[in-house]
Parts: structure tokens; sequence; C-alpha cells
């Protein structure tokens, strides 16, 4: 290939990254929310299946209707006791969605989004003052639906549900459900 070649094609693609860079949008926003564990409870003396849970999340909008993100979460913990003997879940990890939003209408955007989420699920027993504990990294399909709210020029507020599985131990029916709504903050660059 020719220089003269090189050169036109790099300008060619130096043109794509600008057009794209100048309709595309980077944001990062922040949740916190409540956790619902979808554990079955029965014989425990005291169960708490919720808890606060929060998120991270760093995105790229394509288009105004189109974008991908990459977060961190954490889904809290469920317990669970019976006399001296005690168990607990903790769930957190990352995870990659494609986001499918709505046309901006007076400053609200409807989104769905769907991808995996790389989950590391904990489990620790107590019996007494004795405890062992075992965890689990498994990826999980992750779905959400939400809204955003543009407060600002650049900040929106935002709330969303997401539900994912969380394998907690490596054994047999060691896969529990989580249910996520959470509420934050978004800001575009």
């Amino acid at each position: 290939m020719s220089k003269k070649n090189i050169l036109v094609a790099a300008l060619m693609v130096a043109g794509i990254a600008v057009s794209a860079g100048a309709s595309a949008q980077t944001y990062v926003a922040a949740t916190v929310g409540q956790a619902k564990w979808n554990v079955d409870c029965s014989g425990a003396a005291t169960c708490s299946t919720s808890d606060t849970a929060f998120k991270l999340v760093g995105g790229y909008n394509f288009t105004q209707n189109l974008a991908a993100e990459a977060g961190y979460f954490s889904l809290g913990k469920a317990t669970a006791s019976a006399g001296n003997i005690r168990g607990e879940f903790k769930a957190s990890g990352v995870d990659i969605v494609g986001v499918l939003k709505s046309t901006p209408m007076n400053g609200w955007v409807g989104f769905a989004k769907l991808g995996v989420a790389y989950v590391k699920g904990e489990t620790t027993g107590y019996v007494g003052n004795m405890s062992g504990s075992t965890s689990k990294n498994s990826t999980q399909a992750v779905a959400g639906l939400g809204a955003t709210y543009q407060v600002a020029d650049n900040v929106s507020v935002r709330a969303e549900y997401e539900r994912r599985d969380a394998k907690v131990a490596d054994f047999d029916n060691a896969k529990t459900t989580i249910s996520n709504l959470s509420f934050g903050v978004q800001y575009t660059f």
C-alpha cells in the first residue's frame, strides 16, 4: 500500500472517530437503593432478605437511543438464624450491558438494559463461635428498566430496577435471584 493510500485511510478513520465523538457522550452515575434476595427462610427464627445496595456506572451513548454501560455493584446481604446457627449471603460484581433509550420528552428518558454480570457470591455460616465460608464466581444475565430526568444541563436523576442471579456456593441449588430498586444521580460529559 502506498504512503498516499495510507494517509487517505488514516484521514478517513480520524474523520469517522471525530464524527462519532461529536455525537457521543460519556456519563457516570451512582445509585443507592434496596436489594431483595429471593431466599427461602423456612425453619429460620429470624430472616432478613433485603439490604442496602449501591452501584457505580460508566456509560457511553453511541446514538441518542443506544448506549453501553459498565458498572460495579454491591447487593448487600441476606441473613438467617435459628438458635446459635446463623447464615449470611453476600453478592457483588461488575456488569456490562447494552442500553436502549427512548427519545427524550420533557427531560424524561426511559431505558431498558440487558447484559452480563460477573458476580461473586459469598456464603458464611456460624455455629456458636465457629465459622466457615465459601464463595463462587459466576457469569449471569442482568436485565433492567429505568428512567432519567434531566434537572440541569449535564445532571439527571436516575431510577432503575434490575434483576440478576448469583451463585453463592459451589453446590446444586446454591443460586438465588436478587432484585434491586435504586435511585441516584447521573452526570453527562
